[in-house]
């Protein structure tokens, strides 16, 4: 019988930081032979797009913005986004709390401060670069911009939680008070484990023949809401807790790891 599985992006298939640009020839090796006994193979992501470093491996579908966006085979089934009233609201709750901020369209983004020391750091741990593109718009406006996401960076949690006080409390936040402190904001919606679970009963799969890997707290409701859940040996100890099993470290193969002990493919 068809199976699924759903892969979080940083710290399970790449690790910038390690400057683990791309998934090792063994992950993709071992993800393309599991697509070829009949099964899917789709991306859960913070991110708004898919990125590059995954075009190596032919996905069957991706599941964006923490769940905001959900695309299968080409068809887009769901894009959430956030209204102007709503940008205008999270731009004032985050200027009043010292906060910078990060508007995510799908494909492209815009930065509440270009020089911002926290956008910069952010850039840098997550793609390698603070670097903007040539041909970044700095005079963007909230009524042309079709948001799925707004990240916002803070300086300590007390911020964070003053910020996250102020916000809708429908809305879909993973918000992160210890080392890199931000949190990910989405419209009211699905998250990214309801987004899984909306995606294998649209493809009438059992969730015993569905899987997630992951390694970061936004990983937790998925982990719970498929058949069996494997943690990167780089998570969390808290995440490890609501998996089904650990596998070695995304520098260590983790998920090729796996999929050589659970489907036997080498």
């Amino acid at each position: 019988m068809t199976k699924i599985a759903f892969f979080d992006v940083d710290g399970t298939m790449i690790n910038v930081p390690h400057q683990l640009l791309k998934p090792t020839d063994k992950t993709i090796h071992a993800l393309k032979e599991f697509q070829k006994q009949g099964n899917y193979i789709v991306v859960a992501s913070a991110r708004g797009v898919k990125p590059e470093c995954l075009d190596e491996i032919p996905f069957d579908g991706f599941i964006g913005c923490d769940g905001g966006y959900i695309e299968f085979h080409q068809e887009i089934l769901l894009n959430n986004v956030f209204t102007v009233k709503d940008l205008n609201l999270q731009n004032s709750i985050y200027e009043a709390t010292n906060g910078q901020y990060i508007i995510n369209e799908r494909a492209t983004s815009y930065f509440s401060d270009i020089d911002g020391e926290l956008i910069k750091k952010h850039l840098k741990l997550y793609n390698g670069t603070d670097k903007l593109p040539d041909d970044y718009d700095d005079h963007w406006r909230f009524q042309n911009i079709k948001a799925n996401t707004v990240t916002a960076l803070f300086y300590n949690a007390k911020d964070l939680h003053e910020a996250l006080d102020m916000l809708p409390q429908e809305w879909t936040i993973n918000a992160y008070d210890t080392g890199h402190i931000r949190m990910d904001v989405h419209p009211q919606g699905y998250t990214k484990g309801t987004a899984c679970e909306y995606l294998y009963q649209k493809l009438n799969i059992p969730k015993e023949n569905t899987y997630a890997f992951g390694d970061g707290e936004n990983d937790i409701e998925m982990f719970h809401l498929v058949g069996t859940s494997i943690a990167m040996g780089n998570a969390d100890v808290e995440v490890k807790k609501h998996a089904s099993t650990v596998t070695l470290t995304v520098d260590e193969d983790g998920i090729a790891d796996f999929f050589e002990k659970e489907f036997k493919i080498k």
